[in-house]
């Protein structure tokens, strides 16, 4: 009896209790829908806005560019947004643009050709971004990377940098739907060729070169050029440079900074006069293969007996020397009678790490019994004149040595009449030679080996110096030498060469460099 009725009152109550489960389990779960649904939403509402900004900044990038590059006196564009900020920050991010070891000259030259902030127009939505920098737009998303939307205003093609600096100047903010005014401050302002310094630009910025009076002129020669941005968008301008450039691209992301380096191609020199004993003429972005187009020595003599001449480099455990001495005695002040003496011409060229085998070929030209040797002997005002053809077709080059002023060849004299004297009389083996480094696109290069004393088969001077000017290149300083002693009998002053060849295309290289400033002022309406 008792527990029968027990029983029935746990039933009658079990009923409500179970009502009142199910309104809360339903309840509990129209609240994580709601939220969810929430969240979904403000999360596409702000992809939403994003992506209407985004469309909103190319179009203002596209703008923007008008009135930067002249084509336009001003522009206004409307950003019809629901959420998010608009601000104008001249102050953020900066570009800098150096030109490192700009002479041959030893040690580290560094010229500021420019170095000022670049400024932003930026919207922000919650943790997400967008900004105007530079002439292009960039975007940060949740994950912290920036991306490139659109391009900046940068233009590297065939060696040649075109960089229409933009700086985006103003000041201001607004928020949700807004209008912004572009008008322009500073159109082509000249940075890059230019012969003079802004006039609102601290004194080490700018031409000419520092303790030099060399203007900024094109071609683009030695060294390096630098362009370095700071920004916070710094991810993306470093996959620009990576992927529309073929400089080498360095990222510092503790300071959000991003370094392009271009290698200037230098360029043949052309016409050059000797230089004196230790200074070098440069030569840089020799191509590959047998560049040389040129290359003649027209060297003026007094009453001296030093008259060994060479041309030589050394650099990354190579030596090239070229030497060039007459043999005779009738070309002291023989003017007015023309000379006629033999010149004796050799090149020597070593490659390894300082006891290997080195190359070494010469020939004694007698120009009256050689006249298609291309060389001459002139009577001038300053006295007789060697004219010398080192690219002639003149077969007479030999893999012997015999080298006057080595005492290794049984040639009198000390080895101090040659750069490398010394390794040549006693330092290195002359060891078999190979020409055939170059075979895949100069012809006449075959395969097999040249033997020291081997004159069966002699190659033009040409054939020589093309060949090791190509395995010392792209970049060749030619130094003088002369000597030894005090007396020289080169009159450096009125002897001069001329050397122009092909030079290389391809990655990294700059040869001409154009940079302009562009100012824009952006204002909210």
């Amino acid at each position: 009896m008792d527990a029968g009725t027990g029983g029935s009152g746990e039933r009658a109550q079990s009923g409500p209790i179970g009502y009142v489960l199910v309104f809360a389990v339903v309840m509990a779960g129209m609240a994580i829908v709601v939220l969810i649904g929430a969240g979904g939403l403000s999360s596409t509402q702000t992809h939403s806005e994003l992506q209407r900004a985004e469309h909103s900044m190319t179009l203002f990038d596209s703008r923007a560019a008008m009135v930067a590059l002249g084509d336009s006196d001003g522009q206004s564009i409307s950003f019809g947004q629901d959420s998010g900020t608009f601000a104008v920050d001249e102050d953020s991010g900066w570009m800098r643009i150096v030109h490192n070891n700009y002479t041959a000259n030893a040690g580290l030259q560094r010229e500021v050709v420019y170095n000022e902030s670049m400024g932003q127009l930026v919207y922000e939505n919650g943790d997400q971004s967008l900004a105007y920098q530079g002439g292009g737009v960039w975007q940060r998303g949740r994950d912290g990377d920036a991306q490139m939307i659109s391009p900046p205003e940068f233009h590297y093609r065939g060696a040649t940098l075109t960089l229409p600096i933009v700086r985006t100047l103003g000041g201001g903010n607004a928020a949700g739907s807004t209008q912004v005014t572009v008008r322009p401050r500073t159109q082509a302002k000249l940075i890059f060729p230019n012969r003079t310094a802004p006039d609102d630009r601290v004194d080490e910025v700018g031409a000419p070169y520092n303790d030099t009076e060399r203007d900024y002129t094109n071609p683009v020669r030695n060294g390096t050029v630098n362009v370095t941005v700071r920004s916070d968008y710094f991810e993306g301008w470093a996959t620009y440079f990576r992927e529309r450039t073929t400089g080498e691209v360095t990222v510092w992301e503790s300071n959000e900074t991003v370094r392009l380096q271009l290698k200037s191609l230098g360029g043949p020199p052309g016409q050059f006069t000797i230089p004196e004993e230790g200074e070098s003429v440069p030569a840089g972005g020799i191509d590959e293969g047998h560049p040389l187009t040129d290359f003649d020595l027209n060297i003026v003599y007094t009453n001296g007996n030093n008259d060994h001449f060479s041309l030589y480099d050394e650099q990354n455990n190579r030596e090239y020397e070229l030497h060039v001495v007459p043999t005779g005695s009738n070309y002291h002040n023989a003017c007015p009678s023309t000379p006629t003496s033999p010149v004796y011409v050799a090149l020597y060229y070593y490659e390894g790490d300082g006891s290997g085998e080195y190359e070494y070929w010469e020939q004694e030209i007698d120009p009256t019994a050689h006249p298609s040797s291309d060389i001459e002997w002139t009577c001038t005002s300053d006295g007789p004149k060697l004219s010398l053809n080192l690219l002639t077709s003149y077969d007479g080059m030999n893999y012997v040595q015999n080298a006057p002023g080595i005492n290794c060849g049984g040639g009198p004299g000390g080895g101090n009449k040659w750069r490398f004297g010394e390794h040549i009389k006693c330092d290195y083996t002359h060891g078999d030679a190979v020409l055939d480094q170059h075979a895949a696109n100069v012809s006449w290069e075959p395969t097999g080996t040249y033997s020291p004393g081997d004159t069966s088969t002699g190659r033009s001077l040409d054939d020589i110096v093309n060949h090791y000017t190509s395995l010392m290149g792209p970049d060749v300083d030619f130094t003088s030498q002369m000597g030894p002693g005090n007396s020289r009998a080169i009159q450096q002053d009125v002897s001069e060469g001329t050397l122009t060849y092909r030079t290389r295309s391809g990655a990294q290289f700059i040869t001409y460099l154009h940079v302009t400033e562009n100012e824009i002022d952006v204002d909210f309406d």
